[in-house]
């Protein structure tokens, strides 16, 4: 993990004494050039099926209305925009360092590690890091957003890391797959849609479909959240497809996605977070 450093101007402070150096009198001296030093923190995401640990080459028993028996093939999906919430109700953001699973204010999770079905890659990542001010608060909350955000969402990136996972690309006018979580026959594909190139070749969509967290009780130092599969399709049956791509691809059309949507806080015709809707699938966990 890369942490930056802080450094306090490159020049000498010099503290001249002109007169009463040595009397009882004292004020306070202020350093010129001084800003608060930045922590560390570590927000763990822990992907699980119901009460276990989410893993390939696993068999997941009683998943969904039909009480399907799955395998993950694929569970990857990008978040962005973290930020933590002070006791004071005060949202400070999280400044992402740069790594292999880092970039531009995006950060990628993964829980394929290419055994079993899965196809993906060997490594995977189950972590944020990053930086946030030193002041001395306390978080009792995280924000989140799940997906990429716009301004890049269009931006080929083959060579920067974590955006070359070829998997998770949609295409140029699509954009990234911002979650994608596949069993046999039945696929979780969640991304922007509507999308489309205007004559300056600048690409507009008509859903963002970009669900935003919220989750109380959350202590970095002490809490991870957790991405439940089983919330997520607690409503669907992943053993039929009712139409349209096998599972459910983000169409505004696709009946498959209308409780995806539910469970994500989604709503599935304008791809707008709905506030009558209570996201089920993060949660905090120890």
């Amino acid at each position: 993990m890369k942490v930056w450093g802080r450094e306090f101007g490159a020049g000498v402070i010099v503290v001249a004494c002109l007169s009463g150096c040595g009397g009882g009198g004292s004020s306070d001296t202020v350093i010129p050039g001084f800003s608060t030093p930045d922590k560390s923190v570590t927000i763990r995401f822990n992907a699980v099926v119901g009460n276990e640990i989410a893993a390939c080459n696993t068999d997941y028993e009683l998943v969904g209305t039909a009480g399907s028996t799955i395998q993950f093939k694929d569970f990857r999906l990008f978040v962005t925009r973290i930020r933590l919430v002070t006791s004071g109700g005060e949202e400070v953001p999280v400044a992402l360092d740069t790594t292999d699973w880092q970039a531009q204010d995006v950060a990628l999770l993964d829980y394929e590690d290419a055994t079993g079905l899965c196809t993906g890659t060997q490594e995977i990542n189950g972590s944020v890091t990053g930086t946030v001010p030193d002041n001395g608060q306390t978080f009792n909350a995280i924000r989140f957003t799940v997906g990429v955000p716009e301004s890049i969402n269009h931006t080929e990136q083959n060579s920067v890391s974590p955006f070359n996972v070829t998997n998770m690309n949609w295409g140029w006018t699509n954009g990234y797959k911002f979650m994608r979580i596949d069993i046999p026959d039945w696929n979780m594909h969640l991304g922007a849609t509507g999308c489309a190139a205007n004559a300056q070749s600048v690409v507009e969509c008509t859903n963002s479909n970009r669900p935003e967290i919220e989750l109380f009780g959350f202590d970095p130092d002490v809490n991870a959240v957790q991405l439940d599969y089983a919330a997520l399709v607690q409503e669907s049956n992943v053993s039929a497809n009712i139409n349209g791509a096998a599972g459910c691809m983000s169409g505004v059309d696709d009946t498959d996605c209308v409780e995806i949507f539910t469970q994500l806080g989604l709503n599935l015709a304008s791809g707008e977070n709905d506030n009558v809707l209570s996201q089920t699938v993060f949660s905090v966990a120890p």
